[in-house]
């Protein structure tokens, strides 16, 4: 799977590397719109389910904008690249006699190869739906030692990288990766003895995010959060500020969640701050508990 992420970025490069090949090659601003078509289609290869489907939906105003943007983007990118090679050129004080079908070839050429490599997963209901548990084993990888290299980059980041940047890797990392093997991928990063502190903020932003918490249910993902966040108060604050959130969100994950004894003996050991936020998301496990109303209710483990 890993081999497969690298041929993926080499068609990616190659597709790149037309335009950039034609500017250095001292062609004129005429093959610009051959290269726009091929970024545009390998868009419309790659990511069919983010483009509408039917006459109805391309004649929504919405879709002409989004597509009329996505087009946009793709002139500018080509016209980038282009000038970037001529610029090369330029500075070199020659330039190479190439055929104009070579980096037009090259470009296309990448459209094909990728698709062989990589196959888009289906449509989903929204443009911010998460995989639901029917079509995330046909569309996503399921291989936990790709879900841990494809981490790589967020363990990457400084240790006191920002939360919102976080936040985007998480994002970025989503329609890749299965929520679970998210999870699992950076619960092993975290619990690594060495694991910079941004590590166990992103899984504590990962197991109480809303929409995971429905795909993982029954993993006691909150509870996982608990353990990684114990020892700093600031992880603790934001994971009952977080928990707390997502309880009231979602009263159907309680089971997930830390029950208020586990929750008191933390905040026994920590910091005035992080302890009255702790208390406060014990306090609202309690008015939520189901049936027995004492939040002492078995915590499922998955």
């Amino acid at each position: 799977m890993t081999n497969r992420l690298r041929f993926l970025q080499f068609a990616n490069g190659l597709m790149y590397f037309g335009p950039l090949l034609a500017g250095l090659g001292g062609f004129g601003w005429r093959v610009v719109p051959a290269f726009t078509l091929i970024f545009a289609l390998w868009l419309f290869v790659m990511n069919p389910a983010d483009w509408p489907r039917g006459g109805a939906e391309w004649r929504a105003p919405d879709s002409l904008l989004n597509a009329g943007g996505r087009l946009v983007v793709q002139v500018l990118l080509v016209a980038l690249l282009f000038g970037l090679g001529r610029g090369i050129g330029g500075v070199m004080g020659s330039t190479p006699q190439i055929p104009v079908m070579l980096p037009v070839g090259l470009s296309f050429l990448a459209i094909p190869l990728a698709r062989l490599i990589w196959t888009p997963g289906p449509r989903s209901a929204s443009p911010d739906a998460w995989p639901t548990a029917g079509d995330s084993g046909a569309s996503l990888p399921c291989d936990p030692d790709l879900a841990f290299r494809m981490t790589q980059p967020l363990a990457d980041l400084p240790a006191e990288t920002a939360l919102g940047q976080i936040e985007a890797h998480l994002a970025a990392l989503a329609p890749h990766l299965p929520p679970d093997l998210l999870l699992r991928a950076l619960w092993e990063r975290g619990q690594a003895p060495e694991a910079p502190r941004h590590l166990r903020q992103a899984f504590i932003l990962q197991a109480t995010d809303a929409h995971g918490a429905e795909l993982c249910a029954g993993q006691a993902a909150p509870v996982r959060a608990l353990q990684i966040a114990a020892g700093d108060d600031a992880l603790l604050i934001l994971f009952a500020t977080r928990c707390s959130a997502l309880l009231q969100q979602n009263v159907d994950v309680w089971g997930d969640c830390p029950n208020a004894a586990a929750l008191e003996a933390v905040a026994a050991r920590s910091g005035p701050e992080a302890a009255r936020t702790l208390r406060a998301l014990a306090a609202l496990n309690l008015r939520l508990a189901p049936l027995n109303g004492d939040g002492r209710g078995v915590v499922r483990a998955g």
